[in-house]
């Protein structure tokens, strides 16, 4: 069993590998698939560690925990994907204390993200830490951390423009079809991957390009079927993607699979043919970009286009800075009283016994005072020892008034 005595805060760490400093390979080799992710969180709960949780998207996988050494969230990471730990080290990072918690902000208001301002990585922060709770990893400071960050979040959206205009992947993705497509009528678009981001394609396919034929599928065909009957869509099976593709004027690939599930083989019609590979690692053979007509397109590249409203959200970047700033000193407060609580308890109980049979209005409200400057004086200088004393002194004086 883990005995050792962790300071959440200070103790609070991540290890991650984003669009950064890797790319799409690269990150492909430590993805997490969701029952991978799930094995990960209960090797957690095997070594007793406080509390963690996983986030893995296209651009970034990042482990956040409580822990003695980002080393031992590397060492999970590394174990449970095909990552191996001279290529983290290569091109991974860790934080740990308040620089990990500003990650934490950054990244929760997208401001780390690949596209600035990003809207999605909120709901896939919300979305992984409700997995990980639902795998008991997730304990009350971390609960009041993340709180903070998505309290953060929400003030920036509001309060700055960081997030003005939409540039999510999925939403560029649609912006590029309309770019290289003059005419749209009739076209057939193909869905293939409908997992959690192929809902959110699958949602801006149907609202921004209502006059497309939008097929959906799936390598569950259950899932991709459902979908389609909510968008009103076509759907096929798995068995004809093929066929389905050679046919299809757009191909969207948001699939999670391990191997290349769009190949060569598939396009033996002439014609000419968008495909935008949203999926990590990369699901089609990039040897399709070779065949006449094609038009091939990574997550990497779909993302290098959006510049003109990023140079927009940087000139946000101080404002949104600013809420942070302010936001992680409120945590740091909150974190102080957490501490200061049982020892605060301590000596009021220490207080009320002095007091004895004289539990006068006015006795009681000495106490309160006393506790409650004390409470001021320990989150400014977090000396309890001293601190007590000076407060036990100032009690038994009787002239004594707590400014508090």
């Amino acid at each position: 069993m883990n005995n050792t005595h962790y300071d959440f805060l200070s103790d609070f760490c991540i290890a991650g590998i984003n669009y950064r400093k890797s790319d799409v390979i690269v990150r492909g080799k430590f993805s997490l698939t969701t029952e991978q992710c799930e094995q990960l969180l209960n090797e957690v709960v095997q070594k007793h560690l406080p509390g963690a949780f996983v986030l893995s998207t296209c651009n970034r996988t990042e482990i956040y925990g409580i822990s003695s050494s980002p080393q031992e969230l590397i060492e999970l990471l590394c174990h449970h994907t095909q990552g191996r730990i001279k290529d983290f080290i290569e091109h991974g990072y860790t934080h740990r204390g308040l620089k990990a918690v500003e990650h934490l902000f950054n990244m929760a208001a997208g401001i780390d993200s690949q596209i600035i301002g990003d809207h999605e990585i909120l709901s896939q922060l919300k979305m992984a830490v409700r997995f990980a709770k639902s795998n008991n990893c997730i304990n009350n400071f971390l609960e009041r951390l993340i709180n903070f960050a998505i309290a953060s979040s929400k003030r920036i959206k509001t309060e700055t423009k960081l997030s003005s205009g939409t540039v999510s992947v999925s939403y560029a993705a649609i912006e590029i079809i309309k770019e290289k497509i003059a005419d749209l009528t009739n076209k057939k678009i193909l869905l293939f991957g409908t997992g959690k981001f192929g809902n959110n394609i699958a949602g801006n396919l149907k609202t921004y390009l209502p006059g497309c034929s939008l097929i959906f599928c799936n390598r569950t065909d259950e899932k991709a079927s459902e979908l389609a009957e909510k968008c009103n869509a076509g759907f096929i099976s798995y068995k004809n993607l093929p066929a389905t593709a050679n046919e299809a004027d757009v191909v969207i690939v948001s699939t999670s699979a391990e191997l290349y599930t769009v190949l060569p083989s598939f396009f033996t019609n002439q014609k000419s043919r968008l495909i935008l590979d949203l999926s990590i690692p990369q699901n089609v053979d990039p040897a399709v970009k070779n065949i006449a007509g094609i038009e091939l397109m990574n997550v990497d590249e779909i993302s290098a286009i959006l510049n003109k409203t990023i140079y927009k959200r940087k000139a946000e970047l101080p404002k949104a800075l600013q809420i942070i700033d302010e936001t992680i000193q409120e945590l740091k407060e909150w974190h102080v009283m957490q501490e200061n609580n049982p020892v605060l308890r301590k000596i009021k109980s220490h207080l009320n016994e002095l007091a004895g049979e004289k539990t006068s209005i006015s006795c009681k409200e000495k106490i309160h005072k006393t506790v409650s400057f004390l409470a001021l004086q320990l989150r400014k200088e977090n000396n309890k020892g001293c601190q007590y004393l000076h407060a036990l002194n100032n009690y038994l004086r009787p002239e004594y008034e707590a400014n508090a």
